[in-house]
């Protein structure tokens, strides 16, 4: 299934707020207005993502409860349910900020990318990575490497997107997005798991399709 770059862009950005943003009314809200079960493009790809799509077209969990689920798993105290930063999974110290994070400040660097967070999260934070992936995959504006313009828009940031989940995200989501599942006790946050890690596998299988086709076309 071939998903157009301005849808996979508003999902990365829907699925951003529901990993980075605290419950608040304004996302409550948002959520509601969604028909995910009718709307949401890869909602028909598997039953257990249409299952989530149903959870959250039907949840009605109060804000107390979704903050409480919301720390539980992101937050803490002591070490969170599902912890959202990469290097806790990928790095043998299981600390924040280290070589993994690292080494995906100095892609983010070389790239010519600068976050402008609103929160001081280390760079691996899963809801700041899906972030990064909407504002590449933006066709008017957004955060696109600036060498980028000495290439074909489109193929270039498929390859810099490609090699972002390839090396930097993928190695680590499905670990957390496991705990996510595992550990969720509202329907808001079960249901984001099996969306999360449908999006980023469809994301990819679709990126490396992409590139695959355009090396075939250069050969030729």
């Amino acid at each position: 299934m071939s998903i157009n770059r301005i849808e996979l862009q508003a999902m990365a950005k829907i699925l951003h707020n529901l990993w980075f943003e605290p419950p608040s009314e304004e996302l409550v809200a948002m959520v509601a207005e969604i028909p995910f079960a009718e709307q949401w493009p890869l909602g028909d790809s598997s039953p257990e993502v249409m299952q989530a799509c149903e959870l959250l077209d039907g949840q009605h969990a109060s804000l107390e409860g979704l903050l409480l689920d919301y720390t539980r798993l992101f937050i803490g105290p002591g070490v969170p349910l599902c912890p959202p930063w990469g290097s806790v999974y990928l790095s043998e110290t299981g600390l924040l900020n280290d070589v993994s994070t690292q080494a995906l400040v100095a892609f983010y660097r070389d790239s010519g990318l600068e976050l402008d967070s609103t929160r001081n999260e280390p760079v691996d934070h899963l809801g700041l990575m899906l972030a990064v992936i909407a504002n590449a995959l933006a066709t008017e504006e957004g955060t696109i490497p600036p060498f980028m313009d000495s290439y074909d828009d489109i193929a270039f940031s498929t390859a810099w997107l490609a090699r972002l989940l390839r090396e930097y995200l993928m190695p680590f989501a499905p670990k957390c997005i496991a705990l996510l599942a595992a550990n969720a006790k509202t329907d808001f946050y079960r249901a984001l798991a099996p969306l999360t890690l449908n999006y980023l596998q469809s994301l990819q299988v679709q990126l490396e399709t992409d590139l695959a086709g355009q090396s075939n076309v250069t050969k030729h």
